[in-house]
């Protein structure tokens, strides 16, 4: 039996053939951090690079949809205006400052950022991505070459349908901004995985794991909301336990997210207000009008419709220009919405019609149709030097007496209009088989 020495020496032999299996298993769970990390970083890189992506080829579908929308009934679509296009190309580059660009099948630019652009044809396009769009409808992201930005910008490209889904142009949208931001902050967090993997060799193995299963841990949730993001939920925000440059990038991820957010709630208000007025559109009335039925139906509650039109209005445009008129419109608007209830809705349904919803019965009705038309008569348009008198005719039309849908309502409404044009102008009424 072997004694105590012998026993200590057996177990001091033992841990010495044991000391190098622990080095090489220290360094070898040490060189994993490096290969780790080094995934991850190409796992965030690639998330963000989707993310931009799909955050700038969501804002780009969204105008692209707007652009095809009818002014009016009847009328042209926007792509067919180049003016009212290039307005609305304009506002979007000063809310969200960004270069935007519409183009036609021919590649022929039909709006931009810098209106001076106007009518030449989009050439840098080095690869033909635009020209691939056009022809197969498929979104793309490309890198835009130019005089005036050799280094290059990023540009997503997304194809116009027109009727029966024909490719009539492509909107051009820029995000380079987005894009070199996500990237700064990569370059930072590439720097803080090469020291961490340097530092896990030369500490201990337990201090080596936690280090590592922090960082991928925080670099994993980061991948995962940029996943979330590029998917569309931009009300995605992320926290992580690390300091530093980690934390950093996390805070730019979430400024970026609320800047999506923001943006998405810009275009959406781009989308249901009228630009001039500051009114809801002809398109979001309508859909509005839809909603407050349904909800008349629910309820058995009354619901009316007015519709007013500026008296000789053509006249004002024809004497004094269009500047004159559009300062008629937008200060006529304003003496309808003070006029108005917190839960009305006044829209400007294209040219000098307005609408309005309100939640009252017929008499009610008619009473807030004779203060807006006295509001509007009494209301004196300024513009520059001039000062002119304007006056305003309104139908009136109610539910369920009137009609059970819009389609009816709107009809109806329509006819009382007209009639008080025919009657003399400067009227409130209703429709015409009903006793003045």
């Amino acid at each position: 039996m072997p004694t105590g020495p012998h026993r200590l020496s057996r177990l001091l032999a033992r841990l010495s053939r044991l000391g190098p299996r622990l080095i090489l298993a220290f360094l070898a769970v040490s060189l994993l951090l490096p290969l780790v990390a080094l995934v991850a970083v190409r796992e965030q890189h690639a998330a963000s690079v989707r993310a931009a992506q799909a955050e700038a080829q969501r804002v780009a579908l969204h105008v692209a949809h707007n652009v095809v929308r009818p002014l009016g009934p009847g009328q042209p679509r926007m792509y067919q205006r180049p003016e009212e296009l290039q307005r609305y190309v304009t506002d979007i580059h000063r809310d969200l400052g960004r270069d935007i660009e519409v183009v036609d099948g021919d590649r022929r630019v039909l709006a931009d950022a810098i209106p001076s652009h106007q009518g030449r044809l989009f050439l840098e396009d080095p690869d033909g991505e635009v020209a691939a769009t056009l022809r197969d409808g498929v979104p793309r992201a490309f890198t835009e070459l130019g005089p005036d930005h050799p280094g290059g910008i990023q540009v997503v490209a997304v194809p116009i349908l027109g009727t029966k889904s024909a490719i009539v142009g492509a909107v051009l949208l820029e995000y380079t901004k987005t894009y070199r931001e996500l990237l700064a902050a990569e370059s930072h967090i590439a720097k803080v995985m090469a020291g961490a993997s340097l530092f896990g060799m030369v500490v201990a193995l337990a201090l080596g794991y936690l280090l590592a299963h922090g960082i991928v841990r925080d670099v994993r949730r980061l991948t995962r909301a940029a996943d979330l993001l590029a998917a569309g939920h931009d009300d995605v925000r992320v926290a992580v336990g690390s300091r530093g440059e980690l934390g950093r990038l996390a805070s730019a991820f979430n400024v970026m997210a609320e800047r999506i957010s923001e943006q998405r709630a810009m275009l959406t208000d781009l989308a249901t207000s009228d630009p001039l007025t500051g009114l809801r559109n002809r398109r979001s009335f309508h859909a509005q009008l839809e909603t407050e039925l349904g909800k008349a139906r629910a309820l058995g509650s009354r619901l009316s419709v007015l519709m007013l039109d500026l008296d000789h209005f053509k006249s004002i445009n024809d004497r004094h220009g269009h500047l004159a008129g559009d300062a008629a419109l937008t200060q006529t608007a304003a003496a309808i919405q003070r006029e108005l209830r917190a839960d009305d809705v006044a829209a400007r349904l294209g040219g000098e019609e307005f609408g309005v919803l309100l939640h009252a019965d017929l008499a009610q009705a008619f009473a807030a149709a004779e203060r807006l038309r006295a509001a509007v008569a009494r209301t004196p348009i300024r513009h520059q030097d001039l000062e002119l008198s304007l006056t305003v005719s309104i139908g009136v039309v109610g539910y369920p007496v009137h009609g059970q849908t819009s389609t009816a309502l709107l009809q109806r409404v329509d006819e009382a209009l007209y009639r008080a044009k025919r009657e003399g102008r400067d009227r409130v009424c209703g429709p015409p088989d009903e006793p003045s």
